[in-house]
């Protein structure tokens, strides 16, 4: 389910050109499983809207044309097949780890960027760069307030919730500063990543919410990110859709080098998105820490548009358009269906 924010955009640019589309679902097992009832109900609504055959993925090898698949699951399948067009979609930052496990697997990948592929030397003829799908999707911050029942005049805070591994190294405590300033925090989680009950009770008695992944398409992140004044991260990949979505930041360094036994080369991936004025970027908070600090902090960041900046960032490190799913149907016209 992770992976509808990349797929429905493309669904919906090849249905305007009367090419349908077909979904192979496997189980993951995990909390975003599209086997679940919720997942299961969601997927038919996207079939019955956008005309999506939805098959077991047993059915895989009598696919035909153009396969698009993610890095992060489905990717393994990709070499058993033949006589097909196949494409890896990079999901985040996975490439950095997983890029040589499937390359030689697939036709094209999908890169967010040249800058991207060339700093991670990641430089390759397969890679196409195209763009990243998921940011076709308009969004309104008007619809998305309605959608969770939020005041659309509200002053807003999106606080990415970290992995328990993360949490010590986390001031969870500048929540309680940012409702003291007036901010109604939107505490994202994921479904993997649990909250205590005792944050969640307290939290929510003072009138923030908690969200997890309530809509796979448009994805929660991005909506909150949308509708959000400021966004509080620990160095998760969130950064690359903050700049998409124009959204300044405060960013505290808490990643470790080594996760799950492994030294990570890139410890914080995409770190060049965070040498900005958009983003304050923080080992932690100093002990003399307080709501008039806050407060200062604040005013620098969302007093400015940051708007020339955003726009440099995305043309140097990323991509400034909004659609690549147009542009990834016309490559495959020009060069695959002809």
């Amino acid at each position: 389910m992770t992976h509808l924010r990349y797929f429905i955009p493309l669904v919906q640019e090849a249905q305007k050109r009367q090419i349908k589309s077909s979904f192979y679902i496997t189980p993951s097992n995990k909390y975003n499983c599209p086997l679940k009832s919720s997942a299961t109900k969601t997927l038919g609504e996207l079939s019955e809207a956008y005309g999506i055959t939805l098959r077991p993925v047993a059915h895989l090898r009598d696919a035909k044309g153009v396969i698009f698949t993610s890095e992060e699951s489905g990717v393994k399948m990709m070499a058993a097949l033949d006589g097909l067009t196949k494409i890896s979609m990079t999901y985040q930052t996975d490439f950095t780890i997983s890029y040589h496990k499937y390359i030689d697997d697939v036709d094209y990948v999908m890169m967010p960027s040249e800058f991207v592929a060339r700093y991670y030397n990641l430089e390759t003829p397969k890679n196409l760069y195209l763009g990243i799908t998921k940011y076709d999707v308009p969004l309104k911050s008007s619809d998305t307030c309605n959608k969770y029942g939020l005041n659309p005049t509200a002053k807003r805070v999106t606080f990415m919730w970290p992995k328990q591994r993360d949490l010590s190294k986390m001031p969870i405590h500048i929540i309680d500063s940012l409702g003291d300033l007036g901010y109604q925090v939107l505490i994202k989680t994921r479904g993997k990543d649990l909250v205590e009950s005792k944050y969640r009770t307290k939290y929510e008695k003072a009138g923030h919410r908690f969200f997890s992944d309530d809509s796979w398409y448009p994805h929660t992140t991005q909506e909150l990110i949308e509708i959000s004044d400021l966004v509080i991260n620990g160095g998760s990949t969130t950064i690359e859709e903050c700049v998409m979505h124009n959204t300044p930041l405060i960013n505290f360094d808490i990643k470790p080098q080594v996760r799950h036994g492994i030294s990570r080369e890139h410890r914080v991936t995409h770190d060049y998105l965070y040498k900005y004025p958009y983003c304050l970027d923080l080992k932690g908070l100093p002990k003399d820490f307080s709501t008039h600090m806050l407060a200062q902090m604040i005013q620098s960041l969302i007093t400015n548009s940051w708007e020339d900046e955003f726009t440099e960032c995305r043309q140097r490190h990323l991509f400034d358009h909004s659609n690549t799913s147009e542009k990834v149907l016309n490559f495959l016209e020009e060069s695959v269906f002809e």
